[in-house]
């Protein structure tokens, strides 16, 4: 079957992310940081909401310095730090993406897991990238976020087309689960090397 939809993710796809400034300035200053307390894993648990919209930017906060038990950051200094996390772009994935634009007549999509935070951060960013998609779906702005298969079938309806027309592309183990558990053609994201021979395979033109 033809593909005329790809989907992309963002993060640890397209944007690079990188913890350490976020972990030394945040995690580690807290008293819970001990090594039998997976704190930084019960922190973005937790911050699951703010990606789904569902709490604002001074609720996050707060809700960070009550979860890790810190005051140390005013409200501009925690979001300095965790706006760190996104390290720029993986300028070879872009370059493919742009190969697909370029040689390809079908739709391009992002779909990701982003809060307000971060998007505005990345929209900030100098980047010539956004006029490569036709559709951002953000987890935010929809009140949703993968690996829930609402968001896929969201996805689906977005693309308008047929789920073994879609393309799928994401770090994420649960989420290729979940988007092949709705028939989506779905690919894990473990290099790039890799992403091209997959992309080849369904017949992508990359020159």
């Amino acid at each position: 079957m033809t593909i005329k939809c790809i989907i992309f993710d963002l993060g640890d796809v397209i944007v690079n992310l990188d913890f350490s400034r976020f972990f030394n300035e945040v995690i580690t200053p807290s008293p819970l940081n001990k090594p039998k307390t997976p704190i930084i894993l019960e922190f973005f648990r937790q911050s699951d909401t703010y990606h789904q919209g569902k709490v604002t930017n001074e609720e996050f906060y707060t809700q960070a310095c009550e979860l890790l038990q810190i005051c140390n950051l005013n409200q501009n200094e925690f979001f300095d730090a965790f706006n760190s996390i996104i390290a720029g772009l993986d300028l070879r994935v872009v370059e493919v993406i742009k190969k697909i634009r370029q040689f390809n007549k079908l739709k391009i999509m992002c779909l990701s897991n982003i809060n307000a935070s971060h998007w505005k951060y990345l929209k900030s960013q100098k980047w010539d990238i956004w006029d490569l998609f036709d559709e951002f779906i953000l987890s935010h702005e929809i009140k949703l976020t993968k690996p829930d298969y609402k968001i896929f079938k969201y996805a689906i309806e977005r693309a308008g087309c047929r789920p073994r027309e879609i393309l799928f592309i994401d770090d994420g183990l649960n989420n290729i689960r979940a988007a092949r558990d709705v028939n989506i053609i779905a690919i894990r994201y473990i290099g790039l090397d890799n992403l091209i021979e997959e992309l080849i395979k369904y017949n992508i033109k990359l020159s």
